[in-house]
């Protein structure tokens, strides 16, 4: 039990700003963080949620409260998915070959297509939520997108092959076995209820929407480098939680 407890700390301080406790980083039990990531995409979206919820009580423009909402899970999760994104609308865009492709992923400098691609993801975030907010949509659904995300990217990495020039998406593998895959699928099977029962059809069409977002980010990365990496998990979660608050925008 106290093993588990050390690896939700460190699963909870390496995704998010959180504060907590000070521990020593132990390898031995970073094996069981990835069991712990539905559980922080669950802590993510209530964050988001309740400020959806207390935001909506002030009295100020949809505009400033689009812009708050959107950029909640980026700042608590400290921009760490972004940077993902960013790096692999770099490489894939370059259409370079495989090789130069890895080599653009792996470059700390920033190029335009990432820009590019980050303005474009601002947009349809900022209309998203606002669109959400100007039809009063439940704080808690929101909670449902991070959950749903994060257990479909966990998947993924752990059930995918892996880049060899990836040394996070590696470690987080390392030592996991089937039982870490069957957490993931019972937290979507679990999702999918829930979604159901809070928005009827309409549920079974954001984890649909959601899942398959994913699914197409992690195949395409698949296909330009090779296999997965941790900045191909940060931009298949983006794509993925853009598409979940665009379908909920766009449907409810």
């Amino acid at each position: 039990m106290k093993k588990l407890l050390k690896s939700f700390i460190m699963a909870l301080s390496m995704f998010t700003i959180i504060p907590t406790p000070y521990i020593e980083w132990d390898d031995e039990v970073a094996k069981n963080m990835m069991k712990f990531y539905p559980i922080i995409g669950a802590i993510v979206g209530i964050i988001w949620g309740i400020m959806y919820y207390l935001i909506n009580i002030l009295n100020v423009s949809m505009v400033l409260k689009s812009t708050i909402i959107m950029v909640v899970p980026f700042i608590v999760t400290g921009m760490l998915h972004l940077d993902g994104f960013m790096d692999v609308c770099d490489a894939i865009l370059s259409r370079r070959d495989r090789e130069e492709k890895l080599r653009i992923l792996k470059d700390s400098t920033i190029g335009a297509f990432a820009v590019i691609s980050l303005l474009i993801l601002f947009f349809l975030q900022f209309s998203s939520i606002y669109s959400i907010i100007e039809k009063n949509i439940p704080f808690y659904i929101l909670i449902l997108i991070p959950i749903l995300s994060r257990s479909s990217v966990a998947y993924f990495l752990l059930s995918r092959t892996t880049i060899k020039q990836s040394i996070l998406g590696t470690y987080f593998k390392k030592g996991t076995n089937i039982n870490d895959i069957m957490i993931m699928i019972i937290s979507l099977i679990g999702m999918s209820i829930i979604s159901f029962i809070l928005l009827n059809y309409h549920g079974f069409v954001l984890v649909l929407s959601v899942v398959l977002g994913i699914t197409w980010a992690v195949e395409k990365c698949k296909k330009e480098f090779g296999g997965i990496s941790g900045d191909v998990a940060g931009f298949a979660l983006v794509v993925g939680e853009v598409i979940g608050i665009l379908v909920l925008g766009i449907i409810l």
